[in-house]
């Protein structure tokens, strides 16, 4: 019995290359019979397995959500819609499980790792200058507990795992595109690129688009790609998720970007609201330093967590040697569970027109509180990736 590829879409072309011919897909799935509704990790996908492969072959097949390729094990959806993202196949561990028109997760075993957040959306009780997407949140540890948090009333803006500038000059503008509520610059979700699941892997490809406010309208300054990847684990109850996040930022403009130093911008990642409490919350980086003094310090990894309820959860971030200023300064915002390196503390630079700049972050998710020797391990794994 051949697997089964679960891909939420209504095939509109009904053209199949593949290496045997055993019939094409037919019609859209109201009017097939074949192709009906079925229950997958609780939401409602449809599909055809007879019709649309058998496991061995290459298979580009083409229809309204996107192109889906499949080579060995492995499934790619090259520029799939929104309402088209929900995507399975048995040889990979991972799904990724869309709620249109709002976000897509991944899941490994069923088991949520992290939401990305595509629609525009404003945190409860924001005003709506702090409408905003193209970040992660919630982002969970193995057990389920939940790492991140969005829109906290002492700081709307922070959302989740983000990137964006704080302050910069372009000509005669200051966008800063970190504080929202500035009203000067904003990131937003811009398309979708590329989703992969295979056995050892989940890729999400995305674009995001910058954009200065001028006049009393917004003219868009940097194209920003997001590649994300998130490792299988090895072990049927892991301790730590594992991803890395790649950004590649591109000024659009003939004008170049001055990104001034500053004690902020670039990786923001907020914390659990519970770690508001002190005696609930730690840092640690790689240097030994804590809460007390780790802000503005250079290291290569700082681990933010603490108690939730009666368990431990936490979240260390990794700082690449390829990356600008490395090892770069983290922020901590003093009094709330804030970690972010902060790219431009080290001195002012300029993203010139048309010339790529790009940072590579990973991320561990930890169900159990990690001794140093282990993220340091992880580290040095992630470095020597080149």
């Amino acid at each position: 019995m051949p697997p089964c590829l679960s891909v939420t879409a209504k095939f509109c072309a009904h053209k199949i290359v593949r290496r045997q011919d055993k019939g094409r897909i037919g019609g859209s799935q109201d009017a097939d019979p074949k192709i009906a509704p079925q229950s997958h990790l609780g939401f409602q996908q449809r599909y055809n397995a007879d019709e649309v492969f058998s496991m061995g072959q290459w298979w580009l097949i083409l229809f309204c959500g996107g192109i889906l390729a499949m080579v060995g094990k492995g499934v790619v959806l090259e520029r799939p819609s929104i309402g088209a993202l929900s995507v399975t196949v048995p040889e990979s561990p991972f799904a990724f499980v869309e709620e249109a028109p709002q976000n897509v997760r991944l899941l490994f075993r069923g088991k949520p790792v992290w939401q990305y957040n595509y629609g525009v959306g404003v945190p409860q009780g924001a005003p709506p200058i702090h409408a905003t997407s193209g970040f992660l949140h919630p982002v969970w540890n193995p057990k389920g507990i939940v790492v991140t948090d969005w829109g906290p009333p002492d700081h709307f803006h922070h959302r989740g795992i983000f990137f964006a500038w704080a302050k910069t000059r372009w000509g005669d503008l200051r966008p800063d595109f970190w504080n929202l509520h500035a009203n000067t610059g904003r990131t937003n979700f811009d398309a979708f690129e590329r989703l992969e699941l295979h056995p050892d892997k989940a890729v999400l490809v995305v674009r995001h688009r910058w954009e200065a406010r001028k006049g009393n309208g917004w003219v868009t300054v940097l194209q920003e790609r997001w590649t994300l990847v998130t490792s299988a684990s090895e072990i049927n109850e892991p301790t730590h998720w594992v991803f890395d996040l790649t950004t590649e930022l591109v000024n659009i403009t003939e004008v170049p970007l001055v990104v001034e130093e500053y004690r902020y911008g670039g990786l923001g990642c907020r914390g659990n609201r519970v770690w508001m409490d002190a005696n609930l919350y730690e840092v640690l980086n790689s240097e030994g330093k804590t809460r007390a003094d780790a802000d503005g310090a250079p290291a290569r990894w700082v681990l933010m967590g603490g108690k939730v309820g009666e368990e431990w959860a936490g979240i260390t971030q990794m700082d690449h040697p390829a990356n600008l200023h490395f090892p770069n300064a983290p922020r901590l915002t003093p009094g709330v569970p804030f970690v972010g390196f902060a790219l431009p503390r080290k001195g002012e630079f300029i993203m010139a027109p048309r010339q790529p700049l790009v940072f590579r972050f990973r991320f561990v998710v930890h169900s159990v509180k990690p001794p140093p020797q282990e993220l340091e391990a992880l580290w040095k794994r992630f470095a020597e990736q080149g």
